[in-house]
């Protein structure tokens, strides 16, 4: 299962996020699947939550176009990006959200653990820790990036950042309550539920 560079798939979605906005593309496009260790932050996100112990000449970050802070990405992450044409759905970026939330949760309870959202918050939380991130960009309502969900990665990257922008914000992981589960069988089930929120068929590019 090997981890993507984090720039071979940005310029994959920003590709696709292009040609649907130039009208030359006509269907969403879906990337799952998992990256080498880097850091990404929002486009407004403040370099104040990156810690002192977070060494910009060691590790890859990357300042990119979608709502939200600093985050995390590595192998044993589930990384899903959507880079879908609102105008075919809804024009509303919040309903997006939302939906994104839920297609999370499903794929949480398909493995029976109990997650939730948070008020004012984007993202889902197992109890008062966090499970999954979410941010996005858009472009004349043509979506890129998406969210990620810890499966079974090393929790403690998150220790040089403050995830997210919040204070306090503990991560969690799906192995902490499941702890033999394959990552494949996840995306699989992500899969399904993002098919059936969205109402999609997938073909393999």
């Amino acid at each position: 299962n090997k981890s993507s560079h984090f720039n071979e798939v940005l310029n994959i979605q920003k590709h696709y996020q292009n040609a649907i906005v130039q009208g030359s593309l006509y269907h969403d496009f879906v990337w799952i699947g998992e990256h080498q260790l880097c850091y990404t932050i929002g486009k407004g996100g403040s370099s104040k939550n990156l810690l002192s112990s977070f060494d910009q000449n060691k590790y890859n970050i990357y300042r990119i176009n979608r709502g939200g802070e600093v985050t995390c990405h590595m192998p044993g992450q589930l990384v899903v990006y959507l880079i879908f044409n609102l105008k075919n759905y809804k024009k509303d970026l919040n309903w997006f959200l939302r939906k994104i939330e839920q297609i999370i949760i499903n794929t949480l309870s398909y493995f029976e653990i109990k997650s939730s959202t948070k008020k004012g918050f984007t993202g889902v939380w197992c109890e008062d820790k966090k499970i999954a991130s979410i941010g996005i960009g858009c472009k004349r309502w043509v979506t890129i990036h998406g969210f990620s969900l810890n499966i079974d990665c090393d929790l403690s990257n998150f220790n040089k950042i403050i995830p997210c922008g919040i204070e306090g914000c503990i991560m969690t992981k799906v192995s902490e309550f499941h702890p033999h589960l394959n990552i494949s069988e996840v995306k699989r089930i992500v899969k399904n539920f993002i098919e059936a929120e969205f109402n999609l068929n997938f073909v393999s590019e």
